[in-house]
């Protein structure tokens, strides 16, 4: 059985809901992010930051954003897409979307350019709405 450490997940959760964020919001930029420990088979955080990298996949306002979180492992299937990351094709875990405040980000790894960034929306929309 795998140990998910939520005492230091709430302590670092609360010193970042107490920052104050500069960092602007961009569709289509993936970052990394504190996603934190989360329950059962949802995506969760890695390492001493409890972060993994995330696609802002929508911008809802200057604060929160629909989020897609990466994968280091190809897997297939509707539920994932395929991204290249710098030298690394990663991917996408469409089924794990999720709404978060910029609070949460941190430094910007690449950017998708507008054509591929449409076809994550397309197939994300395909999933939800199929």
């Amino acid at each position: 059985m795998f140990f998910k450490d939520y005492d230091s997940w709430n302590r670092l959760k609360k010193a970042v809901d107490h920052c104050l964020s500069s960092t602007l919001i961009r569709e289509g930029e993936i970052r990394w992010c504190k996603l934190g420990i989360n329950v059962g088979n949802e995506t969760l955080g890695k390492g001493v930051g409890f972060k993994r990298p995330v696609l802002i996949l929508k911008k809802y306002s200057r604060d929160v954003f629909l989020a897609v979180p990466l994968t280091s492992r190809i897997h297939y299937g509707s539920w994932y897409y395929p991204v290249r990351c710098g030298d690394l094709v990663c991917s996408l875990i469409l089924n794990q979307a999720r709404t978060l405040d910029r609070k949460r980000l941190e430094e910007k790894m690449i950017e998708l350019n507008s054509k591929e960034l449409l076809k994550v929306k397309r197939a994300y929309c395909s999933l939800v709405l199929s």
